[in-house]
């Protein structure tokens, strides 16, 4: 009697053990009233269209860094990251809008705007400021660089963000990062990979390695067959 009635109990408490168990799966799987693949499914989507927003703004950018290249119009392009660049968005003309090539190529093309000089200011890939003064590096820096150079070294220093500067005397383009500065292409692919590459590595959004390549062969494949 003693041993029915022991075997009762811990049949008791397995069958109270897998009643919350289910219960609290059931909870776990459901926020707020859907399902939690649901919610994966949503970031995935998320990340997908954070993603076509930032190749987006590379086509756009690279677009511009070489007309301005080609032309040898000087240009510097700051993209903010993880430290907030308000200070310096402030002291400049804060406007809100799309990034295209040929507002950019406006602002620094006519030298005698007063929008000429100074910095585009971009966040969540859209211009947030034109002619926004930024600081100047204290380093000893090469004598090729010149006022631009300086002031995305100095940026750069001080802020996490991106710095791309066009020379006008010669027409370099170059990408800041930290303290990694880049000579870059004036070959639409080659500075396309080298962009997406800068901010894939600094984490400014993940990017899906295989994606990527997959993307890469296509458009390769694709100027075959032209």
């Amino acid at each position: 009697m003693q041993t029915t009635l022991i075997i009762l109990l811990i049949l008791i408490f397995i069958l109270v053990c897998w009643i919350v168990v289910v219960q609290f799966t059931s909870e776990f799987l459901r926020i707020d009233g859907k399902d939690v693949f649901k919610k994966i499914n949503f970031l995935k989507k998320k990340d997908k269209d954070e993603y076509n927003k930032m190749m987006s703004f590379i086509g756009k950018l690279v677009c511009s860094l070489i007309k301005m290249s080609n032309d040898k119009v000087g240009a510097l392009i700051v993209v903010e990251k993880n430290d907030s660049l308000n200070q310096y968005i402030n002291i400049g003309n804060k406007i809100e809008s799309e990034f295209f090539p040929e507002l950019v190529y406006t602002i620094f093309y006519n030298k005698k705007s007063p929008l000429h000089d100074g910095a585009i200011i971009v966040r969540n890939w859209k211009i947030v400021s034109v002619s926004s003064y930024l600081p100047t590096s204290k380093k000893i820096i090469n004598v090729q660089y010149g006022a631009r150079h300086r002031a995305a070294f100095g940026i750069a220093e001080k802020f996490d963000c991106f710095a791309f500067v066009v020379s006008e005397t010669n027409g370099n383009i170059t990408g800041v990062h930290l303290d990694e500065i880049k000579k870059l292409s004036d070959v639409p692919e080659k500075l396309t990979s080298q962009i997406i590459k800068m901010f894939s590595a600094s984490n400014l959004i993940t990017i899906n390695k295989s994606t990527f390549e997959k993307r890469e062969k296509q458009q390769k494949s694709k100027k075959k067959t032209n």
